[in-house]
């Protein structure tokens, strides 16, 4: 952790403290005072593999931050809605936070297309958006603008790690599976371009693109067997990819070709597949029960086991830490970051100091918050999917490397947003 972090741990113990010693006028002063955060996001349907834990991970940062003193004093309050993974419904909850809740800053998303909807509303509002949760580059990149800033990754890095790993395979005819919107069009590509850029020899037999939640997978599946693919990639996620994935297995379409998914490796989706998941695929993962990542991040252990603790006496039903979880941890204290920072919730005051850059410590590695896009970089992890103890699915043999050792430049973006003006 940097000095400057220390500090502001002290000060918040400090300011803590004195709220303690002030007793219930002090409380009422930080209630009425709080920074208010609108938090919208898919809290139905398939999302919800990632978007509870990641609420569950955003209230046990905010607790730590109030119980520690809150943020220049106040107390952070975040303020929910459910989109329902529909564009109109975020910004019609963004309109009514803004004007009728009057919130300081807006947050949330976890579907790419509902992410850009609400970036273009705090646009025109000039309210500052703290995206948290959906993936998209063109967020930050080819749309991006001083009102928005992403607080976890986006698609090429992550994307851009998996073809690193698949581009080792000896693997050429190629074939994928990807929802048919913002978030799948954009992995696709992004995986796609890194790979055919680092094995030139990679051909693509076939594109599948079912739609958002659509959940009869079996015209791909028979699809994809007669492709002819050595390989295939799936960018579907949540629910989604957990019924593509069971849907499959009665063909043995992953014992047939290399099964290559986006996200299938993170907790979130791994676990609620227990024996039926595709052993040997690859795979993104936040592996925390990996030894590797343990020794890698010293940190992670004792922050799992205080998660573990946390989610337990709040009475959740897998208490188990999931990637989403770190992402509305980390969100809540880039957030308090930038707004500490900033000494005030003015969003161009913040903005401005979201546009300088930063770097925080989390216990699973240095997270840059890179001020030329405001595009959080974290480290990135791949692995092969193994049955573990007790037939519980893990992901081993992990690899892992840094965000900004495969993000695109600064330089790079501003061409994607010359270009994204020109097209206008």
């Amino acid at each position: 952790m940097s000095t400057e972090s220390h500090t502001a741990a002290r000060s918040f113990c400090l300011l803590g403290l004195l709220f303690a010693l002030f007793g219930p006028v002090g409380s009422a002063v930080a209630q009425e005072n709080a920074i208010r955060i609108g938090e919208i996001n898919s809290y139905s349907g398939v999302a919800t593999v990632y978007t509870f834990p990641y609420k569950e991970g955003l209230m046990l940062a905010t607790k730590e931050i109030n119980d520690a003193g809150g943020v220049l004093g106040r107390r952070l309050e975040f303020i929910h809605r459910d989109d329902k993974l529909k564009p109109d419904e975020a910004v019609k909850a963004a309109r009514e936070l803004v004007l009728q809740e009057k919130v300081d800053f807006l947050a949330g998303c976890i579907s790419s297309a509902v992410g850009l909807a609400i970036s273009a509303y705090a646009k025109d509002a000039k309210v500052l958006y703290f995206a948290t949760h959906c993936q998209t580059s063109r967020l930050t990149w080819d749309q991006g603008h001083r009102y928005v800033a992403h607080t976890t990754n986006n698609v090429s890095q992550y994307a851009r790690a998996l073809a690193k790993r698949a581009s080792t395979l000896p693997y050429t005819r190629w074939a994928h599976i990807s929802p048919d919107y913002e978030y799948g069009q954009n992995l696709w590509q992004e995986f796609w371009a890194y790979l055919k850029y680092l094995k030139p020899d990679v051909q693509l037999v076939q594109q599948n693109w079912p739609k958002l939640g659509e959940t009869d997978h079996s015209p791909y599946i028979t699809a994809l067997l007669q492709s002819g693919a050595e390989a295939f990639f799936s960018g579907l996620w949540g629910a989604q990819e957990i019924a593509f994935v069971k849907q499959a297995r009665p063909f043995g379409l992953m014992e047939k070709a290399q099964f290559v998914p986006s996200s299938l490796g993170n907790p979130d989706e791994l676990d609620p597949l227990g024996r039926e998941a595709p052993v040997g695929a690859i795979t993104t993962a936040f592996a925390w029960y990996d030894d590797g990542v343990k020794k890698r991040h010293p940190a992670l252990d004792a922050w799992t086991k205080k998660y573990i603790t946390w989610a337990t006496t709040h009475g959740m039903k897998d208490p188990l830490p999931k990637l989403g979880a770190t992402w509305g941890y980390a969100s809540a204290y880039i957030i308090a970051e930038a707004i500490r920072r900033a000494k005030a919730t003015d969003p161009d005051k913040v903005s401005a100091v979201l546009s300088e850059g930063f770097e925080m410590e989390f216990p699973w590695g240095t997270v840059i918050m890179r001020g030329c896009d405001q595009q959080a970089i974290p480290p990135q992890w791949t692995g092969v999917v193994k049955m573990g103890e007790e037939g519980k699915p893990i992901v081993a043999d992990i690899e892992e490397i840094h965000g900004k050792d495969l993000i695109r430049s600064c330089d790079e973006v501003a061409q994607l947003r010359a270009a994204a003006a020109r097209n206008k």
